[in-house]
């Protein structure tokens, strides 16, 4: 990287890594909470919807939560097993229909019955990719989850564990202590895919785990114990 190219990716994460980032940004909803066991499950129900058109999305995890604050807030309306008695015929969202969601809410709950925490699955010291294959695995059959040993990706589950660990953040919550900053990788969607590559930060031709690893190692050059601030930095760059 120039210094031209690490001077602009630290003004745009300066830029963007603010309050008025959550606004138009899936994490607005765990932000609604206070408990902990509310923004993780708000925060994991919001990163599996966000993808497609934002306004769309937005407007569907608004109806979803305002459901389950009608049974208590995310957690109770997991644990007390409200999301049985919704319908599981139709369509949610794009590929999601309310049955996907229904099982989702079902895994959820059968782990919530033998842990406080998604973190649980995550052990300290291990390889973050364990984690994430514990984290698959517990829900392998969800539609829009990964399946287990995935090479893409996982933008949205890697950007969910953007939003639990990094601390210090006015966005990110930073309420997990297992998996530590500098283990987490930059969350790679189609834009960041894009100005990664014509920022020459990648030369990979996909946007899959191997290019997130890659865009990782950039990120890591300019902040090596939390290169997913990075995330902002391409969030941010006007060049495509």
């Amino acid at each position: 990287m120039t210094p031209n190219i690490i001077q602009e990716l630290v003004n745009n994460a300066k830029r963007c890594e603010c309050e008025s980032f959550i606004e138009g940004d899936p994490v607005q909803f765990p932000h609604r909470y206070s408990s902990r066991q509310d923004i993780e499950v708000s925060a994991f129900i919001s990163a599996w919807m966000a993808y497609g058109s934002r306004k769309v999305f937005l407007g569907v995890l608004d109806r979803l939560h305002r459901m389950m604050d009608a049974a208590g807030g995310p957690y109770r309306f997991i644990v007390t097993g409200a999301w049985r008695y919704l319908s599981n015929e139709g369509c949610l969202y794009r590929f999601y229909k309310w049955a996907d969601f229904s099982v989702l809410c079902q895994k959820l709950a059968g782990l919530y019955s033998r842990m406080e925490s998604l973190e649980e699955l995550f052990v300290p010291g291990e390889p973050l990719e364990k984690g994430v294959l514990n984290l698959c695995c517990e829900f392998e059959g969800v539609n829009g989850i990964p399946v287990p040993g995935s090479t893409s990706a996982n933008k949205r589950l890697y950007m969910f564990l953007r939003w639990m660990v990094r601390k210090g953040s006015p966005v990110d919550f930073g309420i997990w202590s297992r998996v530590t900053p500098a283990q987490l990788l930059v969350p790679v969607d189609t834009h960041v895919y894009a100005t990664a590559k014509a920022l020459g930060l990648t030369s990979r031709s996909s946007a899959d785990l191997k290019t997130s690893m890659e865009i990782t190692g950039q990120m890591a050059q300019i902040w090596p114990d939390d290169p997913a601030r990075g995330d902002f930095a391409l969030y941010g760059s006007q060049v495509m």
